[in-house]
């Protein structure tokens, strides 16, 4: 019966983050907002478009949603869900419900957020599908939306690595966009999930992507951007984390690549030059690289605990582990590899 309201508001595409917001603090939950008054509602900032949509529901739409979420690997997310991602919950504008197809606990995993260019040079989308790879065997979701360009390079990295990858879309779940990447969002729900605030029909309208871009960023713990002109969604992405306390990252380009502009710019500003998975990992929160350590093999996990934050020897941590020098010299790589550790003058230091 709950959800019924929820996805009342959900439904009111005349309210804006903003007013839906205000309304569920002021009556204090959906079915006050929506049992309120006229006079109340006005008051609050609700025009006569949305009055209408909030007390004169559509009933088939509401029907349709009950019963898609009754379909497996389908279900919907409301803000009084404990499944609903604390992160976003966090923000000032957190979406009243979240459409989700495939796995919801996804969403409470650490994830960092990579998006850019629709259109990039062949150097960033490499760029980005290797970052994310290397990111995603770290243990971070990778999390973006995926249009073409360097989301789906994002996207396409975490899973050819076997990682997770959460799709935020600015259209409903069964109108995928761009269509092209019908296969990616089948394949982004069965290791991951793909996610929306929109009703399940509603189309890719231009203003809906800003509103999609404050759920990428406020779903993560930090935004990378890959390629991105100085007039970009990507640097409204990068701007959206840093007003909602996220660390934002920016990998450079040439001098000679508009495309670069944009990141140089973030750079400038104060965003992290990200070169490598290291850059990224050593400024995630502590309970993030918590996460991340335990998604490693036995044999990994144990000798990371052996590696301290000063010069650590091969010979050292052959002796602390009771292993061969060649097996932890491999061991070693992969560590490095995935960037939980660097190597200093004299041996490896915890990252």
């Amino acid at each position: 019966m709950e959800l019924g309201y929820w996805l009342r508001i959900s439904n009111a595409r005349h309210l804006s983050p903003f007013v839906y917001t205000r309304l569920l603090q002021h009556f204090g939950g959906p079915r006050a907002v929506c049992e309120a008054g006229a006079a109340e509602l006005a008051a609050c900032g609700v025009k006569a478009e949305a009055l209408a949509e909030l007390q004169q529901p559509d009933l088939a739409l509401l029907d349709s949603q009950h019963r898609w979420a009754q379909q497996p690997g389908c279900c919907i997310l409301t803000l009084a869900d404990e499944r609903y991602p604390v992160l976003l919950k966090k923000i000032v504008d957190p979406p009243p419900v979240l459409f989700v197809r495939g796995d919801p606990a996804v969403l409470s995993r650490p994830q960092l957020a990579m998006v850019g260019s629709r259109n990039p040079s062949p150097g960033g989308l490499k760029a980005a599908a290797e970052l994310a790879a290397a990111l995603a065997q770290a243990g971070l979701t990778i999390t973006s939306g995926l249009a073409a360009g360097i989301d789906g390079a994002s996207h396409r990295g975490a899973l050819a690595a076997g990682g997770t990858t959460v799709a935020v879309l600015g259209s409903g779940l069964s109108r995928i966009y761009p269509a092209q990447h019908q296969t990616l969002a089948a394949e982004i729900a069965e290791k991951g999930a793909v996610v929306s605030e929109f009703a399940l029909a509603i189309p890719p309208l231009a203003a809906h992507f800003p509103r999609r871009n404050r759920i990428i960023s406020g779903l993560c713990s930090g935004v990378c951007v890959v390629e991105a002109a100085l007039r970009s969604g990507s640097l409204i992405t990068a701007k959206l984390a840093a007003e909602q306390g996220r660390e934002v990252f920016a990998v450079p380009g040439s001098i000679y690549n508009p495309l670069a502009r944009g990141c140089h710019l973030l750079i400038q500003e104060g965003a992290k030059l990200t070169t490598g998975p290291a850059d990224i990992l050593t400024e995630f929160k502590q309970g993030a690289i918590e996460w991340c350590i335990i998604q490693l093999d036995s044999d990994c996990r144990q000798l990371l605990e052996c590696v301290g934050f000063e010069a650590t020897t091969v010979d050292q941590l052959a002796q602390r582990t009771g292993s061969t020098a060649a097996r932890v010299t491999g061991l070693l790589l992969e560590l490095e590899l995935k960037g939980y550790i660097h190597f200093a003058a004299g041996g490896y230091c915890r990252v």
